[in-house]
């Protein structure tokens, strides 16, 4: 698979992978408390993919900003937009997208954020720990004094206890026949700074013919310890990891890493 057929695969892939419908029930309530903790009326949503969060913050009457670097995503995440405008614009809501990656918020002229989001797993793309520190940097430049920072990755704690090898696979009917989405993890070695993920795709067609696509990427190494070191590190407090939107606070068996932190 080419590189931009790749790239238009995993835009594609991403929107059925993801029960959106039943994540944004499950996530929005815990947004809309921060939003209102910090007064929020400005959001700057990183690594934004196809929009679906931003367009929700967008429909509260939120101004914001959404940021990928991916092409295809923000094709998609175009599209999005344009058939919630409507209800964006009812709502007294804006949104911009903006095509920019890690560490290059300040530079795109953002600046004084009431909230910064980074979800999906994206955090994990930033190059090492050095990458992340200059994220972290980049993210306390744009927020405002006492401003909210919510980041939600997969809780590396987990799966370094367990050597978890996978993720439960997820299986979607599309018009196409069947797909499953499978991601495959690879450990360092001892003082390694990446985990491997290897997105594989299976798809099976109408006349039960398979066929499979992969993509690897490695994902900077950061369970909550460590995190929290950069965080403050960075001018962050209050500090706070939640193993869910349900804010219960984070132990070694959740699947995910919910913090958020302010701006000090």
């Amino acid at each position: 698979m080419t590189s931009e057929k790749a790239s238009r695969a995993a835009a594609s892939d991403y929107d059925t992978f993801v029960n959106w419908d039943a994540r944004l029930a499950r996530e929005m309530p815990f947004f809309g408390k921060i939003f209102l903790d910090v007064d929020a009326e400005r959001v700057i949503d990183v690594g934004a993919g196809s929009c679906r969060h931003a367009i929700e913050f967008a429909k509260l009457g939120m101004s914001v900003d959404a940021v990928d670097p991916d092409d295809s995503m923000l094709a998609a995440a175009e599209l999005n937009i344009a058939e919630a405008a409507e209800k964006i614009a009812d709502a007294g809501g804006e949104l911009r997208l903006i095509r920019g990656r890690f560490r290059e918020l300040q530079a795109r002229g953002l600046a004084g954020a009431d909230v910064l989001t980074c979800t999906g797993n994206a955090l994990p793309h930033v190059h090492g720990i050095a990458g992340l520190r200059e994220t972290l940097a980049d993210f306390c430049a744009v927020l405002r004094q006492g401003g909210a920072l919510v980041l939600h990755l997969l809780n590396h704690a987990k799966l370094l206890e367990y050597r978890q090898r996978t993720i439960m696979p997820v299986v979607r009917e599309v018009p196409q026949g069947t797909r499953v989405f499978v991601r495959v993890i690879d450990f360092p070695a001892p003082g390694g700074e990446f985990l491997g993920f290897d997105f594989v795709t299976l798809v099976r067609d109408s006349v039960g013919e398979w066929t499979l696509a992969s993509r690897k990427s490695p994902h900077t190494l950061m369970p909550a310890d460590v995190l929290t070191a950069e965080l403050e590190a960075a001018g962050f407090g209050d500090i706070e990891a939640f193993g869910g939107h349900d804010d219960h606070p984070l132990t070694v068996a959740d699947e995910s890493l919910l913090m958020v932190a302010r701006k000090q």
